[in-house]
């Protein structure tokens, strides 16, 4: 049995879609391209498996056949998003990933739409990566899923504070349990009114080159140069979610492989760019010091039914004291996170397939309950693309 403990928060979480569109030159047939997103599906145990809910206890369980869907479409991507954010994914039934084809006749666009259980964002690169060798008609090996447990945080130990405060509420926990009825009503509820405003810009290649050739000037990774050129933007201090990958071994598998840090800064107009580009640096570094795995190793020593409690309680479909406090301490509640920057950096996949290229792949981040303002970076041939993801109202976008 392959237990979901260190990704639990993302059973309950509504918005929990990692978005990925990606643009293809060379003639393509869409049944052709349909059967070989079929055949990545089966590649990989993420995709052909479901989630259980079980007396508390979640897992993932194989299937013999995938619950992940194909669509070919004639829709616009970013439309296609706002459609199917409202309809729940079946995950009780394998439903992990929709994938639609865009066809056009010299280009196409495929656009999927994961749920966070599928995988993290380069878990999505990677799937995109069986899909297009299965267009190529190249054999594809199958990857099991990986999954984190206590023992990979072996090494490392949480602070005494929050030791206590997760026995703390192991004691004070009862350990109620939460059903599939309780996930479809909190999607239904969050989603009647809420809708994605999605953004993007893709770079030249020499504007890209610019950014890079400018963090290489300052003596910081590119990564500190992006986060703090939008920190500019805001006349305040900004608290800043970074996820960061924990993957070894160039595994490709479809897998939650991410921590995440946080850092505050307040871009300061006395100094000068490049002032601040090193702090920021120096403050993202120290805390991948300190606590790269913090948030993973917290959620695994919380009760699991407190974590899917937490989400409940944040959107207003289940009340109590012990819900609230800790939703409070994990940032659902109250100050949330002002920006969410999610960097993949330069793709790390093949563009060219026999006669079939990608040109790019936009990478929209979920718009999760804890940030605002959340920001998805990918670069591929070259040229850096972002992303920005923020929700509103239907009537807004109407």
């Amino acid at each position: 049995m392959k237990e979901i403990l260190t990704e639990r928060q993302n059973l309950f979480e509504p918005n929990v879609y990692i978005t990925m569109c990606v643009e293809l030159t060379g003639k393509i047939c869409p049944h052709q391209l349909t059967a070989a997103v079929k055949e990545a599906y089966k590649a990989n145990e993420a995709t052909m498996s479901r989630i259980v809910l079980e007396h508390g206890t979640v897992y993932y369980e194989k299937l013999s056949v995938s619950g992940c869907k194909t669509v070919i479409t004639d829709k616009n991507w970013i439309e296609l998003v706002r459609e199917n954010e409202k309809l729940p994914f079946e995950i009780d039934k394998g439903e992990l990933v929709r994938t639609f084809i865009i066809p056009a006749d010299t280009d196409t666009q495929i656009m999927i739409m994961a749920h966070h259980l599928a995988g993290d964002g380069k878990s999505i690169i990677y799937l995109i990566k069986d899909m297009m060798n299965a267009l190529a008609n190249k054999t594809l090996i199958y990857k099991p899923l990986v999954l984190l447990t206590k023992n990979f945080f072996s090494d490392t130990r949480l602070s005494v504070s929050a030791k206590l405060y997760a026995h703390y509420c192991r004691r004070k926990w009862k350990n109620c349990f939460f059903t599939w009825q309780d996930y479809y009503n909190l999607h239904n509820k969050y989603w009647e009114t809420a809708c994605s405003d999605i953004q993007y810009k893709t770079l030249s290649v020499s504007e890209t080159e610019q950014i890079i050739e400018k963090a290489r000037q300052i003596g910081c990774s590119v990564n500190s140069c992006l986060v703090t050129m939008f920190l500019q933007k805001y006349q305040k201090k900004c608290e800043v979610g970074i996820p960061v990958s924990i993957r070894e071994n160039k595994n490709e598998a479809m897998s939650n492989l991410t921590s995440g840090i946080r850092i505050k800064h307040l871009f300061d107009p006395k100094k000068t760019f490049a002032e601040n580009a090193m702090q920021v640096d120096a403050k993202i570094k120290s805390k991948l010091h300190s606590s790269r795995f913090f948030a993973l190793q917290f959620l695994a020593e919380l009760p699991m039914t407190l974590i899917d409690a937490v989400l409940l309680n944040t959107h207003e479909c289940y009340s109590d004291r012990l819900a609230k406090q800790t939703a409070k301490i994990m940032g659902y509640i109250g100050k949330t996170r002002d920006l969410g920057i999610t960097n993949l950096t330069v793709i790390d996949i093949p563009v060219l397939y026999e006669n079939y290229k990608i040109e790019n792949i936009i990478f929209v981040p979920p718009a999760v309950s804890y940030a605002h303002n959340i920001i998805g970076i990918s670069t591929v041939n070259g040229k850096m693309t972002f992303s920005f993801h923020n929700m509103v109202t239907d009537r807004a976008i109407n």
